[in-house]
Formats: structure tokens, sequence, C-alpha cells
């Protein structure tokens, strides 16, 4: 919920950085959504996939359905910070083991997916629109085997949860060669 000192959506969380640290104190998988909390960026569905995987959430971004998202994710390890500037995201990203970019509208272009592949957070992306073009990048440079793991089908909780808990299942040399490609 948010903290009392609340100055607005479209600012930071009051107390986001001691709250951060709290939250990374433990090594468990970490997943990061950055986006506007709506309807059609489908923060719902990861929701859903990650009441089934084991996994923390940080889900950064504003929007109208924040209340709603932060009333259903009540009970899970999931971390809601409002928006963060690019210089915040750049040290986030790489603490996260998978940014899932799960929207249902169509996108342009996945630049988000594309900033946390930079920043070594292993992008998965519904497969549809933009971002089908971020997954098709993705998997010309991931080793074969491991190519399905760019993406997951648009609106599928079920495909979602499964390619994370593949993810988060990775040996850790694994995921380092993935990160590497994606990168």
């Amino acid at each position: 919920r948010r903290d009392p000192g609340f100055v607005g959506e479209r600012h930071p969380d009051p107390g986001n950085a001691e709250r951060l640290e709290r939250f990374f104190a433990g090594d468990e998988p970490t997943v990061v959504f950055v986006g506007k909390l709506s309807r059609e960026k489908g923060v719902d569905l990861l929701l859903d996939a990650l009441g089934r995987v084991e996994a923390r959430a940080v889900v950064v971004g504003f929007g109208p359905e924040r209340a709603a998202l932060e009333e259903r994710a009540a009970g899970m390890r999931v971390l809601f910070t409002g928006p963060l500037e690019h210089r915040h995201l750049a040290c986030l990203w790489p603490l996260a083991d998978v940014s899932v970019t799960p929207s249902v509208f169509p996108e342009a272009f996945g630049m988000v997916s594309a900033e946390a592949a930079a920043c070594g957070s292993l992008p998965l992306v519904a497969r549809h629109s933009g971002l089908a073009e971020v997954a098709a990048g993705l998997e010309a440079e991931y080793p074969p085997g491991r190519r399905e793991l760019a993406s997951f089908e648009r609106g599928n909780a079920d495909d979602l949860a499964a390619k994370l808990a593949a993810i988060l299942a990775l040996s850790s040399a694994e995921w380092a060669e993935l990160s590497q490609a994606a990168r």
C-alpha cells in the first residue's frame, strides 16, 4: 500500500529506497514489470502467472488500475514503487532475473524490454505487434533450445507462468548465457 506521505501517482512512492533494500534482502528470484498500470499493459496477467511460480516481483509505474492491482496482489511478494526514473531502472533491472512485458494491447515497439535486456535482465514479452519484433531479435541471439524463453502467447497466463518457471529454473551459467545474448 502507498505510504501516508504519498505525493501523487506520477512521483515515486516515498521511502522506496528503504522498501527496496528490505525487499532485496533475500535472494529469491525476482521479476520486474515497468509500465503503465492499466488493463492494456497486462499486469493482471502477470499477477495470475506469479501465483503459480516461486518468485517475488517489483511493479514499477502508475495508472488507473494501481489500487485494484495492489489489492489483487495482497498476500503475494509484490512491491509497487510508483514510477521510477531511467537512472533508477538502470540499477533495478540488473537485480531482476526476468523483466516481463505482458501487454495485451498492440505495441509499436518494446522499448522497456530492450532497456531491460541492455541491463542484463532477461526480457519475456507477449508475442504480438511490436513486441514480436523484440522476441524475434532475442530468439536470433539465444542458443537453440532456449529460444522459446523470449516470449509467451498474448493473454495466456498459463504460458507466461510456464516460461517464467523455465527461466527461473535455469542454472546460473545458463541464465548468464541468455543474459549476455539478450544484451
